[in-house]
């Protein structure tokens, strides 16, 4: 038997898929995402789509996040081709907003619930990335584990570009060379880097955000999830000068924020009570300096993201703090991140979800959503009702934190009304009245004992520290 998976050139795996799938009307792809993605083997299949030759069976493609130029998704192919995108950007976002591609609802712990044995999207294929280890042999998923071990294990093809410049990441990332058939050397793209976020320079609201939570909620020993996106990395920015230790870190998405703090010494994940001694993620995605990083560390492991999102494990180690984003938040307290209205299409809910309803209780720790006031536009995040039509990161009943520069509305164990008061104290000033005077007329909301001009209503505490705004004047 053939221990070692066979090299062939990109431009064969449309030949693979003919040879050994054409007698199947569908053939379901998955592949592997975020920094990882395998852009090669995407650019390859689509010319071979886009040609006609040679003649392969419709394809079903499922992912996450993917990186790069995803020609695919152009105009006309999707007689031959359609995409499943559990979490998107670029040219899958606007084909998914033009109706080229199909937006797959699906929280990160839940991604085997698509692809196991004999679901929905069960692959017949799998295109993904590794990365050798020079003196083992071994080989490493590298940047992305994900979902990527339930799709090797069930699928017929497994397509591998083998590429030196991704990281060879420890944990659940190894995979066996019987696992792979076929192995790309060249003319592979190298992992996608992005700039390290500047943490001496952040803007006024970030360090108050930052400021806010690591006063009111970061402990010494507290394990914690940063999400994507400038707000959460300003908040671990800002927690590096703010005479913490012990931390731990257990999270979807490990980026340049999290490998500061485990520089500084005080992410030492010596007080989780699972995975002690050591940084779990399913995703890692930053700087150059970040991959070196993570190269061949054994404090920093990869596990499949239905672990690192499981609830089970979440809960272990708590107390726990998970901090994320939104696109907007309305007055009763839901919380929306994939959709910006029923129209525009953004992104995806990935693990949000996830670390919410895991830690929603006190007993487990405090999910925040931070996020500044105002869009780029100068538009307000908080409404007072979300767009009808679109999916909900967090519902009303959830009990989540939010956290913008003017303060924290605590929304756990608070009635509709007190929500609604407290998400309208940390509203931009220049919307903030117009929202109160929208709950005190409205009948909906039970009235809660207002408080005075000087006093915070129950749940809300106001900034007062000392960072001014050129906003509030």
């Amino acid at each position: 038997m053939n221990l070692d998976p066979e090299i062939i050139k990109v431009k064969q795996i449309a030949d693979i898929i003919h040879e050994r799938l054409l007698h199947q009307e569908t053939v379901t792809c998955y592949v592997g995402s975020n920094a990882a993605t395998p852009t090669a083997s995407i650019e390859a299949l689509s010319e071979a789509l886009s040609s006609g030759n040679p003649k392969i069976p419709f394809m079903k493609m499922v992912h996450l996040l993917l990186q790069g130029p995803v020609p695919y998704v152009a105009e006309g192919l999707q007689d031959r081709v359609m995409t499943y995108s559990i979490f998107s950007t670029g040219d899958v976002r606007k084909a998914a907003n033009e109706g080229r591609a199909y937006y797959l609802p699906c929280t990160l712990a839940n991604l085997d619930s698509l692809i196991g044995k004999d679901r929905a999207f069960e692959p017949d294929v799998v295109l993904m990335k590794v990365s050798q280890n020079e003196l083992t042999g071994e080989f490493s998923l590298g940047l992305s584990v994900e979902a990527l071990h339930t799709a090797i294990d069930h699928a017929e093809i497994v397509i591998a570009e083998l590429d030196q410049s991704m990281p060879f990441t420890q944990g659940q990332s190894v995979v066996d060379a019987q696992s792979i058939d076929y192995m790309i050397h060249e003319n592979v793209k190298p992992v996608y880097e992005f700039p390290a976020p500047d943490f001496e320079n952040l803007s006024g609201e970030e360090q108050r955000i930052g400021e806010l939570i690591a006063e009111n909620f970061i402990k010494d020993g507290i394990t914690l999830q940063a999400g994507i996106g400038k707000i959460p990395d300003a908040v671990v920015g800002t927690i590096k000068n703010a005479d913490l230790k012990d931390l731990g870190s257990q999270t979807e998405l490990y980026g340049d924020g999290l490998m500061l703090l485990e520089k500084e010494g005080i992410v030492t994940n010596r007080k989780k009570k699972v995975n002690l001694g050591y940084s779990t993620t399913s995703l890692i995605m930053g700087s150059r300096d970040l991959y070196d990083f993570v190269h061949m560390r054994t404090g920093v492991q990869m596990r499949p993201s239905s672990y690192t999102n499981s609830a089970e494990t979440i809960r272990k180690n708590s107390p726990f703090i998970s901090i994320n984003t939104a696109i907007g938040v309305d007055l009763f307290g839901n919380v929306w991140a994939d959709f910006i209205d029923p129209q525009r299409y953004y992104s995806g809910v990935g693990g949000q979800p996830d670390f919410i309803r895991a830690i929603n209780d006190h007993v487990y720790g405090t999910p925040i959503i931070a996020m500044k006031s105002l869009t780029d536009k100068g538009k307000s995040k908080i409404v007072k009702m979300h767009p009808p039509g679109i999916s909900l990161t967090a519902s009303a009943y959830d009990g989540v934190v939010i956290v913008t520069e003017y303060g924290i509305a605590d929304l756990r164990g608070l009635t509709s009304g007190e929500k609604a008061f407290a998400i309208a104290s940390i509203a931009h000033p220049r919307f903030r009245d117009e929202y109160l005077r929208h709950i005190y007329e409205d009948p909906m909301f039970t009235k809660p004992a207002w408080p005075t001009a000087n006093q915070a209503g129950r749940g809300v505490r106001l900034y007062d520290g000392s960072i001014s705004l050129a906003a509030d004047q």
